[in-house]
């Protein structure tokens, strides 16, 4: 993790402010360096800084399961309707490639650009 990272972190409050040696350098306890793992899954997961706030919240507070569970319910939602919309997508494309001989000039027509130009989602 890049070191201007961590500080954005810090600086957004999801990274607690580190300890310093004399020289000024930042020292990270090992449940510091979890929590930093933490974050990097859960924006590979596709959670926004947002939602890894609430969950640390709640990690730390000791909360209700039912609110990490709400989290990632919505989160889940979210995933499954960015899938249908990929699926879509890939489905156009699919079509519009087997339907574009990929020969001639443009201005006779082309599958891929019609296709993207109607669509309106």
């Amino acid at each position: 993790v890049a070191s201007q990272a961590i500080r954005f972190y810090e600086k957004e409050r999801l990274m607690p402010p580190p300890r310093r040696t004399d020289a000024n350098y930042r020292r990270y306890p090992l449940e510091a360096v979890d929590r930093l793992q933490f974050i990097v899954h859960a924006k590979q997961w596709g959670f926004t800084l947002q939602e890894i706030r609430e969950l640390l919240m709640l990690q730390d507070a000791n909360g209700d399961r039912a609110q990490a569970k709400r989290i990632a319910s919505e989160k889940l939602h979210k995933v499954r309707e960015q899938i249908k919309h990929l699926t879509r997508i890939e489905a156009v494309l699919s079509k519009t490639l087997s339907e574009c001989a990929g020969e001639g000039p443009m201005q006779e027509g082309c599958p891929i650009v019609e296709a993207i130009a109607e669509q309106t989602e």
